[in-house]
Formats: C-alpha cells, structure tokens, sequence
C-alpha cells in the first residue's frame, strides 16, 4: 500500500511539473506573439504616414510607448541611412513594460521605407 501512494504522489509530481512548463511557454508565445503585433502596427504607422506626408524619415532612435493586450509595450526604433538617399532602414525592438521595469526585447524586425 505505501509503494502505491509513492508511485501515485510521483506521477502526481510529475504531470503537475509538465502542466507548469506548458502554461509558462503558452505565456511566453502569447507574449512573443503580441510583441511581434505590436511591431509590426508601429512600421504599418510609419509607412501610412509616408504616404500622407511623403518625407524622408530622419536617422536616429525614438521610444515610443503603446498599450495593447492589456499590457503595456515599448517600442525602440532606430532609424538608419542606406546607400539611396530616399530610403531608410528601420530597427524595431518591442519591449514589454512590466511593474515599471523594461523587459525583452521580446520582437525584432527590420524594415526599409522608402520616401513615396
């Protein structure tokens, strides 16, 4: 009888442990997943914006705080020159703000806008 409650406490361990690590990486997709929505609205922003007012973007870094997914998000973009002068390459980094700390960057995309 007490190997048995051994066994059934074990096992029990076990899946409560396999449950545990399945919730944390569902977590950490649905973070990695929102952060990539949030970067990819910010570039959609810049590139309706180029439309409305064609100019060249100018080179260096803005931080942008956005609120999405009942959380909070800040967004690095660094703005940098190419070889044509009416182009710029974008460094998106999203950033996750939580109890006031800045975490991640849980997102990193590139992008290339154009001034027309």
């Amino acid at each position: 009888m007490l190997i048995a409650v051994v066994i059934i406490g074990t096992v029990g361990t076990a899946i409560a442990t396999a449950i545990g690590g399945v919730a944390n990486q569902t977590f950490s997709l649905e973070r990695k997943t929102v952060a990539n929505w949030v970067a990819s609205n910010h570039i959609t922003q810049i590139r309706i914006a180029q439309r409305v007012d064609a100019k060249v973007l100018p080179e260096g870094k803005i931080n942008t705080q956005v609120f999405m997914a009942q959380r909070q998000w800040e967004i690095e973009t660094i703005t940098q020159t190419t070889d044509h002068p009416w182009l710029r390459r974008l460094e998106v980094d999203v950033y996750e703000i939580a109890e006031g700390e800045r975490k991640g960057p849980y997102d990193h995309l590139t992008a290339f806008i154009g001034r027309y």
